[in-house]
């Protein structure tokens, strides 16, 4: 009698040790289970507040960069246009430099031709004077010697062929005519011409 109920309080005692056994498994594993799921609950948490951070500061950087591009843009174009407003001085400036310097060399050239033909009449009427006033001393000389040797004849034929005869105190010439008029050797003066007479103050004989 004793052998069997040893045994089966043997056994009694084995299935409520293994009931308490079952139990307690059960139990640390669902702390278990909860406490996973609370980590990994704040860890979602966690992460979406970082990636919504990290979001938020690309659009930032984003918005940060397409300004920077607008104003590089803007930099850009100003550049462009100081550029083509310092070629378009600088065509400016050429094309009145080159046209000084055409006015100039016409004017140069307008004054280089004005003095050459200035030089050229000078020279024209230098020359023409240089004529009159050989032609002038020739006469004289000839008259010089006419009067001379009339000084030394003593007396003067008007009727002397060719010439023109002006009486100096009278202011009267004389042409060949076929009446002679005689005078003083000392007053004769002579002329080539009727006009030298009558430019130099004398008139015509009457007679």
């Amino acid at each position: 009698m004793h052998g069997p109920k040893r045994i089966l309080m043997t056994l009694l005692s084995l299935t409520l040790l293994a009931g308490c056994t079952s139990t307690t498994s059960k139990g640390t594993s669902a702390k278990d289970t909860s406490i996973k799921t609370t980590y990994v609950s704040k860890r979602t948490k966690a992460n979406r507040a970082a990636w919504a951070s990290a979001k938020a500061a690309s659009r930032a950087c984003a918005a940060s960069a397409k300004k920077l591009d607008e104003s590089a843009s803007t930099l850009a174009k100003a550049d462009d246009q100081a550029s083509s407003q310092a070629e378009s001085l600088s065509d400016r400036r050429a094309s009145s430099i080159a046209a000084v310097k055409a006015a100039s060399s016409s004017a140069a050239s307008v004054a280089l031709a004005q003095s050459k033909a200035a030089s050229k009449t000078a020279a024209s009427a230098a020359k023409a004077s240089s004529t009159a006033a050989k032609q002038a001393a020739a006469t004289q000389r000839s008259s010089t010697k006419t009067t001379r040797a009339n000084n030394f004849s003593g007396d003067t034929n008007t009727a002397q062929s060719g010439r023109i005869v002006g009486n100096s105190r009278s202011k009267i010439y004389h042409v060949e005519t076929g009446q002679n008029y005689r005078m003083a050797g000392k007053n004769a003066v002579y002329f080539n011409t009727e006009a030298q007479a009558q430019a130099a103050g004398y008139r015509k004989s009457l007679r």
